[in-house]
């Protein structure tokens, strides 16, 4: 009875030290502040919503979250067509058309009931040597120019996107792309060019 006893505590405590290390690995890699080629602070790799939520990343998101106005009638016919999808977004915290279409994208993402667990967000960094890349490297053959870069995807497959800021609106874009309409995003034929 006793062995049975030692057995099974240290099996709790080794599966518990997984646990930690698994966790600890991933809260390294998300949320990495640095600062931007101007000293400011930004965000880089994998984040999550509430970075954003957080000062000093918070002072324009909370602002241009809550100051957006839905097309919540467009997003009754994009919610079904959610189903299955995943959604990337790749920005930068130091670029303005990030700032305005991100937190929109984000509130419209919200009225149509989108998971946030089909969502992933990706900060790119402005400095010397690393433009528009996470430390991750998942901007990777992407071909993201132009931030931010809203990629819907499909069972791994890319099915369109929307690039820097909508060609009619974000709901009548996104619209488009999920009935897989003549949908053509901005800077459609803009080459990626090596800084």
């Amino acid at each position: 009875m006793k062995n049975i006893f030692k057995t099974i505590v240290l099996s709790f405590f080794i599966l518990s030290s997984c646990t930690v290390s698994k966790n600890s690995v991933i809260n390294t890699t998300l949320n990495q502040l640095a600062k931007d080629a101007h000293g400011n602070d930004m965000l880089i790799g994998k984040c999550t919503r509430s970075a954003l939520q957080t000062a000093p990343f918070s002072e324009w998101f909370n602002t241009n979250y809550d100051a957006y106005k839905v097309d919540s009638f467009t997003c009754t016919f994009i919610k079904p067509l959610l189903a299955g999808k995943s959604i990337t977004i790749f920005m930068g915290t130091w670029c303005g058309d990030s700032r305005r279409e991100v937190p929109r994208v984000l509130k419209m993402l919200d009225c149509c009931g989108f998971p946030q667990n089909k969502l992933s967000l990706v900060m790119l960094s402005n400095k010397e040597g690393e433009y528009k890349k996470s430390p991750q490297h998942d901007e990777q053959g992407k071909n993201i120019a132009r931030v931010p870069t809203v990629i819907i995807e499909e069972k791994g497959t890319e099915v369109g996107r929307i690039i820097e800021y909508p060609v009619e609106s974000l709901e009548k874009d996104l619209l488009a792309i999920l009935k897989k309409s003549n949908y053509t995003p901005n800077y459609k034929n803009l080459k990626v060019t090596a800084r």
